[in-house]
């Protein structure tokens, strides 16, 4: 592993607001274990001073972390663009690279190495797979799950205009399923990714019985505060396996220092404990 001394440099996310950001806790606890000489900061911008920001400020930073409400917008920046996050439709990572901007998207694999270190034994081709929600983080989910030949992709939201957005992008390669059946439905599936903020704190949750399943289910929760959803206890009650978004969280972040510093990033038990203490 590569862990040559790096100095006077820095990285952030690129957001606004980002007042619950885990982001630094999650870079900040790398650059410290790895002993480099860098940073990583909160780059609190709103969206009207956006393109300032690229103007003036972007070449102070070696990568950037993109999240809400930026992660369409900074396609107008960029130099280069990878393929998946053309696919994704959003950049979650900036790269400065030759004095040129190469945004990329590292949920997608970031989900997939989160899940497949969790339940190594997965069989994807057997599985019927649920996709709740149909903004930025579903489109990686659904793009990961193609790529690992999920036998049937099926996708629901309470909004039917994103719903038809998703069906342009990746059109008869899911299924939509209305949103009013989601209850009656949900036995039909063992694979159910909740990708909304519905369950987050301060949010509305997803009162969805798990008791009926046709088979054991792997239910999913990219929400991370709190910790454990009704989804998520839901899915323990019923003897489902269960992951929440913590897996995502840190493995998409590992995926950004790969690109920013060629460093594969150690996620240990230590930092794990350390976010997830940082929450509840």
């Amino acid at each position: 592993m590569n862990t040559k001394k790096i100095n006077d440099f820095k990285l952030g996310v690129l957001g606004y607001p980002l007042s619950h950001t885990l982001s630094p806790n999650i870079h900040n606890y790398w650059l410290s274990n790895y002993k480099l000489n860098g940073i990583y900061e909160k780059v609190e911008v709103s969206p009207k001073d956006l393109k300032d920001f690229f103007s003036s400020n972007i070449m102070q930073y070696r990568g950037l972390n993109v999240t809400i409400p930026h992660k369409v917008d900074v396609f107008n920046y960029m130099d280069e663009v990878s393929d998946s996050a053309k696919v994704i439709g959003a950049i979650n990572c900036i790269t400065l690279s030759d004095n040129k901007l190469i945004g990329s998207n590292t949920d997608s694999d970031g989900f997939m190495q989160g899940l497949t270190n969790a339940y190594s034994s997965i069989n994807f081709e057997n599985k019927n797979a649920l996709v709740i929600g149909a903004g930025g983080a579903s489109r990686a989910i659904i793009h990961s799950l193609q790529m690992k030949s999920v036998r049937n992709i099926s996708v629901t939201n309470r909004s039917q205009d994103r719903l038809q957005s998703l069906k342009q992008i990746f059109g008869n390669k899911i299924s939509v399923i209305d949103w009013g059946s989601i209850y009656e439905q949900i036995k039909n599936f063992n694979l159910i990714i909740n990708c909304t903020s519905l369950g987050m704190l301060g949010k509305d949750e997803i009162n969805i019985d798990l008791s009926h399943q046709k088979e054991k289910s792997l239910v999913i929760d990219l929400v991370y505060n709190p910790l454990e959803t009704r989804l998520i206890v839901e899915a323990r009650k019923n003897h489902h396996d269960y992951l929440n978004g913590i897996p995502m969280l840190l493995n998409q972040a590992a995926l950004s220092w790969v690109r920013w510093l060629a460093i594969n990033p150690r996620i240990t038990d230590e930092l794990i404990s350390n976010i997830s203490n940082s929450i509840t």
